[in-house]
């Protein structure tokens, strides 16, 4: 009875060593699957004015927004458009080329301020164009999709020549097209500056702080293309660019963000994924 026993053992054993694969070192089998922790950045690019007396408003919309989903939402302030124009009472320009080309292209403020684009889905049918009450519902369904790629940021900043030096590192964890292209913009937060507010008795604010305002390109306002051709996955792409602030630049360094995306360019016009970074350490 013993000898059975032992021998039914030993066939067990055989069965199950048999049954499995025998891994040998180094193991380099599954050992650095794609990191399925990353995340979908999103792109909230709000159009205003310091002469738009519903804009504060939607900008404290905004506001408590990336608070709630940061650091997953990033937001661009983008001043353009008939309340952005200066007055004799209050010069101060917050427009830019940029911005301006925006506002044209996607029609915001023809539309009326304030309003706003999450991640610029729904172009060209009129739908990519959003209420301030309807940007959270835009963000929590973009924010449940899968990133088809990453983005990181590297940033210097040389003050003797006032140039501003970015690395931007992007890895496809999908198959990218030629359609991709690369924006990186600046931000400023701090400007305090005049704003009508039209819910206060005294609606004229003469030391309103902006924050996240779009202050110039270090690319041009749609970028540069990442391939000509199709882009494999695990791909990494590196660009480097230098900018020089211009003299007449009353911009705080220690308050400029670099804001960089990749986008479907002349075809969604979809913003695939964002980063942004302070400029420097805070």
């Amino acid at each position: 009875m013993y000898r059975i026993k032992l021998i039914l053992f030993h066939l067990l054993c055989f069965t199950i060593f048999m049954g499995c694969d025998k891994i040998t070192p180094p193991y380099t089998e599954n050992s650095n699957p794609i990191d399925t922790t990353y995340q979908r950045k999103i792109l909230l690019e709000e159009f205003t004015g310091f002469r738009c007396g519903n804009c504060p408003e939607a900008t404290e919309i905004a506001h408590n927004l990336q608070e709630k989903y940061r650091p997953n939402l990033i937001l661009l302030s983008v001043h353009a458009g008939g309340y952005a124009k200066p007055t004799t009472s209050h010069p101060y320009d917050f427009r830019t080329s940029i911005g301006n080309e925006l506002d044209a292209f996607f029609g915001m403020s023809a539309a009326g301020n304030p309003d706003g684009m999450v991640n610029r889905i729904g172009f060209p049918t009129q739908s990519h164009i959003l209420r301030e009450g309807d940007w959270e519902a835009a963000i929590s369904q973009s924010i449940r999709t899968k990133p088809i790629c990453t983005i990181s940021l590297e940033s210097a900043y040389y003050e003797n020549t006032r140039t501003i030096n970015v690395k931007v590192k992007i890895q496809y964890l999908e198959v990218g097209t030629s359609n991709h292209y690369l924006c990186v913009y600046i931000a400023e937060d701090s400007i305090v500056q005049y704003q009508r507010d039209d819910r206060l008795p005294n609606p004229d604010i003469q030391d309103y702080v902006h924050n996240n305002v779009l202050r110039d390109g270090i690319t041009s306002t749609w970028g540069e293309q990442l391939s000509s051709t199709a882009i494999p996955s695990n791909t990494v792409l590196t660009k480097e660019y230098n900018y020089q602030i211009p003299q007449e630049k009353d911009w705080k360094v220690n308050k400029l963000k670099i804001v960089a995306f990749v986008h479907d360019k002349d075809n969604s016009f979809e913003i695939l994924q964002a980063e942004e970074q302070y400029l420097l350490q805070q």
